[in-house]
């Protein structure tokens, strides 16, 4: 299996678009505030959350239509300027992302700090595998909560908010958390695994300084993932999602790494640990050697990264982010994506990331 370039950024010069490996394709960030066709900023469409929606998504089903592999998408992330139109938001899903009578990709949704003008920015993780829709919602065309592809079990994002659960009160974090590992353990089930078969965690919490609960609260499980800080809304304190192997296939796990599939999974590399406080370059100069090392543990180095998501403080850094990154990974850019999160510590810049496996 070989990395491979199937679409170039049509903004952002030596960028994918759109990035190849085995039965699996990664598609970068695409934001709703840009026109499709021009992806020059409309401002006509500031507050319109349909036409962002249909901007956003119209371009991930353009890329993977270029790419000769469309309606492919698997696994599908939505970080939104608010959840008040989260449901006008479910609504367009089928007509992008469910031409079948069950929906074939699962989805996790969060709201996160926006860059000027834009609602929404989705993230897509696409395949040539067979899917198969273990857990399919009650709607047809709706996203899935389990979908089996390939060695890989993918779960639809989930909160805590039933079962009673508390809401804005103290104990409401700890109550809603048990809930979300409790129907992830539930959905994961369907497919025949467990907790222990996840491979990849992304977790939102509406309060970063909550993360010393989160780690104290979920299952003590081996694998890779980011917690991040944004603001909920609909009165959750979490929305968890991820991949897990599915029964029977194995998964090597090392520090912070998590190897299954011919994929490696990496968790949150922080810009923090080692790095200068308040230097926001300095952090992704440091995340990225975080980042070097935990892919020498499987003999594989930048180049093999195939989606890269980097999570920013402060969002309006992005311009001088890609400039760094660009300088660490010459050629051998990865699929992209910029997310505006409240992040742990000091810290200014976290990166999570997909890499291909050697043979």
């Amino acid at each position: 299996m070989n990395k491979r370039v199937l679409v170039e950024h049509e903004r952002l010069p030596g960028v994918p678009a759109v990035v190849h490996f085995g039965p699996w394709l990664f598609v970068s960030g695409s934001d709703g505030h840009r026109d499709v066709q021009t992806e020059r900023i409309n401002p006509e469409i500031a507050g319109n959350a349909d036409a962002q929606c249909r901007n956003s998504y119209g371009r991930i089903q353009r890329c993977l239509e270029r790419a000769g592999y469309p309606n492919s998408a698997v696994w599908i992330q939505n970080f939104t300027s608010g959840q008040d139109w989260r449901l006008a938001r479910m609504g367009l899903w089928p007509e992008y992302f469910g031409k079948t009578e069950h929906g074939l990709a699962v989805s996790f949704g969060a709201q996160a700090k926006m860059w000027g003008l834009n609602m929404i920015t989705t993230v897509v993780m696409a395949t040539t595998e067979p899917r198969e829709a273990v857990v399919p919602q009650p709607e047809p065309g709706r996203a899935a909560r389990v979908v089996k592809a390939g060695p890989f079990v993918f779960l639809i994002g989930v909160r805590g908010t039933h079962a009673g659960a508390p809401e804005e009160t103290p104990e409401a974090f700890e109550a809603q958390l048990r809930n979300c590992w409790s129907e992830l353990e539930s959905h994961v089930g369907k497919a025949g695994a467990r907790l222990d078969n996840f491979v990849y965690i992304n977790t939102c919490i509406r309060n970063i300084n909550d993360l010393p609960r989160y780690r104290e609260v979920s299952p003590k499980l081996e694998l890779a993932d980011y917690v991040v800080g944004m603001p909920m809304g609909a009165r959750g304190e979490q929305e968890i999602g991820g991949i897990a192997v599915a029964p029977g296939q194995a998964k090597q796990v090392k520090e912070g790494a998590v190897h299954a599939g011919g994929l490696i999974f990496v968790a949150a590399c922080r810009g923090a640990e080692g790095g200068p406080c308040g230097d926001r370059a300095g952090q992704t100069r440091q995340a990225l050697k975080h980042l070097e090392a935990r892919l020498a543990q499987f003999d594989v180095g930048l180049d093999s990264v195939l989606r890269l998501d980097v999570f920013l403080r402060d969002v309006y850094f992005e311009d001088e982010c890609l400039r760094i990154l660009r300088d660490a990974f010459g050629a051998g850019m990865p699929a992209i994506s910029f997310v505006g999160a409240e992040l742990a510590g000091s810290g200014e810049v976290e990166l999570a990331a997909v890499a291909g496996a050697s043979a």
